[in-house]
């Protein structure tokens, strides 16, 4: 782990998170927030806007946002849902969202039935884990503290012996190499399996 990179796990409980960890990285102290079962209500608006602002990928012929603002806010109060948040300076600047409700998962477009049967002994005991959203503040992704986001997540693949699955479009196909990456630099490797992909085609006259 890099020197630059001080994480230290914190004993008190702020709110109803399972965990938390306090970050400083260059000059930059942030607060990362593990299990959130309930996001606090002055939060909710800015990862609304920034959801909106880091998913809106004009490259991606999918559209990234499977949430609408109501949707997303009554997630952020799911307690079917795990979030991993993210804070610098009291303002929320990243997210992990994901479920084992695979019904709910269903907002990202899986088929319930084929992730059951890949997965069945995970799913029966609640280990299989869907990412339906993963976004980070345009101005914190250069930064190493979104680093320790995706270490909570190595976490909870290594103590729960959890499965995580999530989709990524074209334009972010580094996301899932980061975090192999991440796993393998902290001696806690995870294993990365490809589920399946779609392809879209267009068909116009053939004028030759």
């Amino acid at each position: 782990m890099s020197d630059l990179l001080r994480i230290e796990r914190l004993e008190h409980i702020e709110f109803d998170e399972e965990r938390s960890y306090l970050c400083e990285h260059e000059g930059l102290t942030s607060k990362v927030y593990f299990g959130l079962r309930t996001v606090p209500e002055r939060w909710r608006k800015t990862l609304w806007d920034l959801y909106q602002e880091s998913l809106h990928i004009i490259d991606a012929i999918q559209d990234q946002c499977c949430y609408t603002e109501d949707s997303f806010c009554q997630a952020l109060v799911d307690k079917d849902y795990n979030k991993v948040l993210m804070v610098v300076d009291d303002h929320p600047v990243a997210l992990l969202l994901g479920t084992n409700n695979l019904e709910k998962a269903k907002v990202a477009y899986i088929n319930p039935d084929f992730i059951r049967s890949r997965f069945p002994r995970e799913v029966e005991e609640g280990r299989f884990w869907y990412i339906t959203c993963l976004f980070v503040s345009p101005q914190l992704r250069s930064l190493g503290l979104v680093r320790q986001l995706v270490l909570s997540a190595i976490d909870a693949i290594w103590e729960k012996d959890y499965v995580l699955a999530m989709d990524v479009t074209d334009q972010r196909l580094f996301i899932p190499e980061i975090l192999v990456r991440l796993a393998q630099e902290t001696s806690f490797p995870v294993v990365k399996e490809k589920l399946g992909s779609q392809e879209y085609f267009a068909f116009r006259k053939d004028s030759h």
